[in-house]
């Protein structure tokens, strides 16, 4: 019991991290201009105008004149953005000055985040996806922020170095990734990457699905429950997500168990 809520506890966290993704852009209010327009981003991230021109501006929206208040000379005004939608804005004193911001929906910030985790320019995954579909992206979100799957089924869990507990920067083990080989107490993690035939742990999705929903797997003895994996949280996802996680993990690099077992999770 105390593995399963060890592994609760690190959806929790993994959960209230998912903000880390947040992010502050800067647009730059310089010759009578808003720099860069239009502009697109994530649900909670933080746009910051910075009034670089020796006169005073506004950041005026269109339709409600909230926002800023006048800004002066090297002076700034920030705003986070926690609604999809079209956001234009214009400066009160020019009003042939203008901009637009564009906040991606709850889903699309999901899979933007999802690929940002595999492929962006600081990814902390850097992995090569056979796969990059939307619903691909929308797995690893799953995977690696909520799931925390990385804690229980790679050994170790980050790279020599990048260990964030050791305060450093934070990169995923990408070589064993999600090969399995932590042990709790009789149980071993398993290997959920693709076998030969593309199918990730070698189940089939309807395998996949039945294990989560309902803790039998088809590997272990008829009427075994598993024991350390919380299925009853996973199971209460939606078949659209659990989906989306099972094109993910077959799409990953394929992994070979460590033959060294890690004796705890987030390792």
């Amino acid at each position: 019991m105390d593995c399963i809520k060890y592994t609760i506890l690190a959806i929790m966290l993994s959960l209230a991290s998912v903000s880390a993704y947040a992010k502050t852009i800067t647009v730059n209010i310089q010759f009578f201009a808003f720099n860069p327009t239009p502009l697109t981003i994530d649900l909670g991230d933080t746009v910051k105008w910075v009034n670089k021109d020796p006169v005073f501006h506004t950041t005026t929206e269109d339709t409600s004149n909230l926002w800023s208040a006048n800004l002066a000379p090297s002076l700034s005004f920030a705003r986070t953005f926690k609604t999809a939608g079209k956001f234009t804005y214009h400066c009160a004193f020019h009003p042939g000055m203008t901009g637009s911001i564009i906040v991606r929906t709850s889903e699309e910030t999901r899979i933007n985040i999802g690929k940002n985790i595999v492929t962006g320019a600081n990814a902390v995954l850097p992995i090569t996806l056979k796969k990059t579909t939307d619903q691909v992206y929308q797995g690893s979100y799953i995977v690696n922020t909520q799931g925390s799957c990385a804690d229980c089924h790679s050994c170790p869990t980050y790279k020599a170095g990048r260990n964030p507990f050791n305060g450093e920067r934070k990169q995923f083990n990408s070589t064993t990734y999600l090969a399995g080989g932590v042990a709790f107490g009789p149980f071993v993690s398993r290997n959920l990457t693709p076998n030969i035939n593309g199918k990730p742990a070698g189940m089939t999705l309807a395998q996949f699905k039945g294990t989560l929903r309902t803790g039998h797997s088809p590997n272990n003895p008829p009427g075994t429950l598993l024991q350390v994996m919380p299925w009853p949280i996973y199971g209460q996802m939606s078949d659209y997500d659990l989906e989306a996680i099972y094109a993910y993990l077959q799409s990953i690099p394929p992994a070979k168990m460590p033959t060294t077992f890690c004796a705890n999770a987030g390792q």
